[in-house]
């Protein structure tokens, strides 16, 4: 099949292509297409090539390609250390128990750094108060979880009962 986008290159429309297709493996080839041919430019754009690592890395870490999504997790921080959601999604991966001992020391870290550059997402501090709480410091961690209750993040209820209880 003749593919306009891969002729042309173009990464920005093989990126749409890619978040509008239902297809995880077809989504994972585009944003692999358009990674490569973003870095083949001479100067490649490095905030877009975060996003398209961080995008595929999503994709593998919901499929349980663990060695994969950490390996794209890493490469978005390293194109853009500010990327807030790849340090977050790279903290939540470092506490899948399924895919290797849990390191919550480097998921909180990961989760500091995704809180100061995302300061209003409740959902990266909701996921640091579950990490304080599986490190052993629940006080803190249900301090945190029951302060998000309190301003209206009704997610931190489940994550009380779930971990605190």
């Amino acid at each position: 099949m003749f593919n306009i986008f891969k002729k042309l290159k173009d990464p920005q429309k093989l990126a749409a292509k890619a978040s509008r297709t239902g297809n995880s493996e077809k989504a994972v080839e585009l944003y692999s297409d358009a990674i490569k041919f973003e870095k083949e430019k001479q100067s490649p754009d490095k905030s877009f090539l975060s996003d398209m690592y961080l995008l595929r890395g999503e994709i593998y870490l919901s499929r349980g390609v663990a060695i994969l999504s950490s390996s794209d997790f890493l490469n978005s921080i390293d194109c853009n250390p500010k990327n807030g959601i790849a340090h977050n999604d790279l903290g939540i991966w470092y506490t899948i128990e399924q895919f290797s001992a849990p390191d919550f020391i480097r998921a909180f870290e990961h989760l500091e750094k995704a809180i100061e550059f995302c300061p209003d997402r409740l959902d990266f501090k909701m996921n640091r108060a579950i990490v304080k709480v599986k490190m052993g410091d629940k006080e803190n961690g249900r301090q945190d979880l029951e302060q998000l209750l309190n301003d209206g993040f009704e997610e931190a209820k489940v994550a009380i009962e779930k971990f605190c209880g």
